[in-house]
């Protein structure tokens, strides 16, 4: 089995990231930081570490500092939420 860490790589510069995944992109490249596609992967990497939806959803929605109902509308448009 491979390890999760081991093939997580910045989608825009292509490094080998650890987690946090958004420390790095908040440090090295801000102007993604704002965009909202952060949102699935930070979403994707909260639910995969155990963490629920609704918990996920509030740490995104502080670190945004936007509402958990705009995170959990574009994450079901981009087909991440059913």
């Amino acid at each position: 089995m491979v390890d999760e860490e081991e093939s997580r790589f910045c989608p825009y510069c292509g490094i080998a990231l650890e987690h946090p995944y958004w420390a790095h992109v908040q440090a090295e490249h801000p102007e993604k930081y704002t965009q909202k596609e952060t949102w699935i992967k930070l979403y994707e990497d909260y639910t995969g570490l155990g963490m629920d939806e609704a918990t996920s959803l509030m740490v995104i929605s502080e670190l945004f500092n936007a509402t958990q109902e705009e995170i959990k509308s574009f994450l079901k448009n981009a087909k991440v939420l059913k």
